[in-house]
């Protein structure tokens, strides 16, 4: 079929080029590579997703609950294919789901090392399925917990439009003390130093080693790209 100028659209690309051909590929993957520290001397969550994308193992499937931290793992987390990201809160618009969706990903890809992405507050909502988690994954699951102490989503959305705080704020959990508790290897990461422990974990046999959990201590106040807009389209 012609366009308006008389061409076939087979035409007009071969003419031209795919428009595929004209997208910088490199460059609408690169994001901010974050400070080792956020301002409020928390751990910036871009420098952690960044420095986590490095060492976690190749053959991977990420399973990510819902909240503010979604943005970190499929910004910064490349993945072999499209159904090895399952946005399981987006997916739901939920949040809670994150403990026992690791269970399902062991079932459908059990060779692979299950990442579960998510927050304190979905984390929370579901912490007795932790410990499903665990028995079902072992040695090849691993949970990296965003934990900023809030229900981050609804801080930087609802607080910024002027409704109390308080509501939306966590005490802050020692998720990895909850992991221990459940058979599971706890580290709380304060730095990025801290995060070496998920590189040696990572060179580790999967039958020797526990399901890793990693506490980490992020700043709420770093806000991810696609929470700046939502940000802006609310204000």
């Amino acid at each position: 079929m012609a366009d308006a100028g008389g061409a076939s659209p087979a035409a007009s690309e071969a003419g031209h080029g795919s428009w595929r051909e004209s997208v910088d590929v490199a460059a609408a993957r690169a994001y901010e590579p974050g400070d080792d520290l956020a301002a409020d001397g928390r751990l910036d969550p871009r420098s952690a997703a960044r420095r986590i994308a490095e060492l976690l193992p190749k053959d991977r499937v990420v399973v990510s609950d819902g909240g503010h931290f979604i943005g970190w793992a499929n910004m910064y987390w490349p993945v072999a294919s499209p159904d090895r990201m399952m946005m399981i809160g987006t997916a739901f618009q939920a949040i809670g789901q994150g403990w026992p969706s690791v269970v399902g990903a062991t079932r459908a890809r059990p060779d692979s090392t299950v990442v579960l992405t998510s927050g304190d507050g979905g984390g929370l909502m579901a912490i007795a399925d932790l410990e499903s988690a665990v028995r079902a994954a072992g040695g090849r699951g691993v949970a990296v917990i965003w934990n900023d102490a809030a229900y981050g989503a609804e801080v930087n959305l609802y607080g910024l439009k002027g409704l109390a705080e308080k509501p939306m704020l966590i005490p802050e959990v020692d998720f990895a003390a909850f992991a221990a508790a459940v058979g599971a290897e706890g580290v709380v990461v304060r730095t990025l130093a801290d995060l070496d422990r998920l590189a040696t974990w990572t060179a580790e046999d999967p039958a020797s080693r526990r399901f890793l959990v990693l506490d980490l201590r992020v700043s709420g106040g770093v806000i991810a790209p696609y929470q700046q807009e939502i940000i802006r389209v609310n204000s």
